[in-house]
């Protein structure tokens, strides 16, 4: 009886190891592989993300501050100029802090709204923006954004507002700013190394 029973258990598994087989080999990938949340797939952006860049300001020693390019990564789904503006008031990580990275733009400013056309962007942000600051911080502080928004849109006017107000100029020692935003005098330019950054 014991001979018979372990004749059909030897029988039960040369036929039941081909469907062992075919079903082990049709299981998908683990969960690392699969695309997860954001576009992302085993921690690397796929095609769903593009790159922009952003510009903050960067010690390069006693007097001596240049304005540089930050890449990000955003949705291939967000508009380029809204993101931009975004990411440019989240300001440095923590990383690039630590390669004295800054940023000029005051603590607490608000993207309220963005309209943007075929040739223009209007610009509406809040007030925090134009306080304080002596004249070197100001000019800083309207290049990061002239500077980003043409590097996403050169052909395109940018009109700044400031509490839905066209501005006319920022800071206590009045930098003046004219409508459409146009290129100033750029004293950082000298200290920056990557060609062909300025608009």
């Amino acid at each position: 009886m014991r001979n018979h029973i372990i004749k059909i258990l030897y029988i039960l598994c040369i036929l039941l190891a081909p469907a062992v087989l075919f079903f082990g080999c049709s299981l998908g990938p683990s969960d690392s592989t699969k695309t997860g949340k954001g576009g992302k797939k085993g921690g690397i952006f796929d095609s769903n993300s593009q790159e922009i860049k952003v510009y903050f300001t960067k010690s390069k020693g006693p007097g001596e501050i240049a304005l540089v390019p930050v890449a990000r990564k955003i949705s291939k789904d967000d508009s380029l100029v809204y993101a931009s503006v975004k990411e440019l008031f989240l300001g440095p990580t923590k990383s690039e802090e630590l390669k004295k990275i800054m940023t000029e733009i005051p603590l607490g400013t608000r993207l309220i709204n963005i309209e943007e056309s075929g040739d223009e962007i209007h610009l509406n942000i809040s007030s925090q923006y134009i306080a304080g600051g002596g004249s070197a911080t100001m000019q800083l502080r309207y290049l990061q954004i002239y500077k980003t928004l043409k590097k996403i849109a050169p052909f395109k006017e940018v009109y700044l507002l400031v509490d839905g107000k066209p501005v006319k100029t920022i800071g206590g020692e009045g930098l003046e700013v004219t409508q459409p935003l146009t290129k100033i005098n750029d004293y950082t330019q000298k200290f920056e190394k990557t060609e062909g950054l300025q608009p």
